[in-house]
């Protein structure tokens, strides 16, 4: 009777030890896999005029761009200047957008709004979210004027015009400020054009009045 009594409680006791031990491995929290690591999003220097300067770019050589140190703002004339280290890229046209409301408050509205995007726009110049992107381009000899003797297109092989672009990046989005489109090389500061790749030449009376580069 003794024997039996002890086979009954060793068999319990392994019965209760096998229920515990299939508790716990249903109890116990299943390890998580880890997702795989996301690359880390390195911030460019252009922030989100990424896409948009290399576009305007195109990878030319003759091709460059500019941080722009100040934006020069004429509020009477609603004229934009942007400073950049070569000089400066001389007014835009006016923004003459507000005067195409109806009466005098819708007028006045919108010039208050144009005031608003140009502080704005000040304010980004400051933290080094606008650009001045520059590409220099060749005219073609057989584009010129057809009626110009062969000794004058001699001397015009190196004659060429550049366009600009004014891109900001303004609460993380990309805007076009403004467009410069055939500016005479002369107009370009000299320094500025030999970074554009342009051959040295002969200064001319234009290039000694260019703007100098700003301090």
């Amino acid at each position: 009777m003794s024997r039996v009594l002890a086979l009954t409680i060793i068999g319990g006791l392994a019965l209760t030890t096998g229920a515990d031990a299939a508790h716990r491995r249903r109890a116990a929290p299943q390890v998580k896999q880890a997702p795989p690591s996301q690359p880390v999003q390195v911030q460019d220097e252009y922030k989100s005029c990424d896409v948009a300067v290399r576009d305007f770019v195109q990878g030319r050589k003759e091709a460059t761009a500019l941080p722009v140190k100040e934006v020069k703002v004429d509020g009477l004339r609603m004229t934009l200047n942007f400073i950049h280290s070569y000089g400066e890229s001389g007014d835009t046209p006016p923004n003459l957008s507000f005067t195409r409301g109806e009466s005098v408050e819708e007028r006045r509205k919108a010039l208050n709004e144009a005031k608003q995007r140009i502080n704005a726009l000040a304010e980004a110049a400051k933290t080094g979210n606008v650009w001045y992107v520059i590409a220099l381009r060749k005219d073609s000899i057989d584009s010129l004027d057809a009626r110009r003797s062969p000794s004058s297109l001699q001397g015009d092989e190196s004659r060429s015009t550049a366009s600009a672009v004014v891109l900001a990046n303004v609460e993380n989005r990309c805007i076009t400020v403004s467009e410069f489109q055939n500016i005479p090389s002369d107009r370009i500061n000299g320094e500025l054009r030999k970074l554009l790749g342009e051959r040295d030449r002969e200064a001319s009376p234009a290039d000694s009045s260019a703007a100098r580069p700003q301090s």
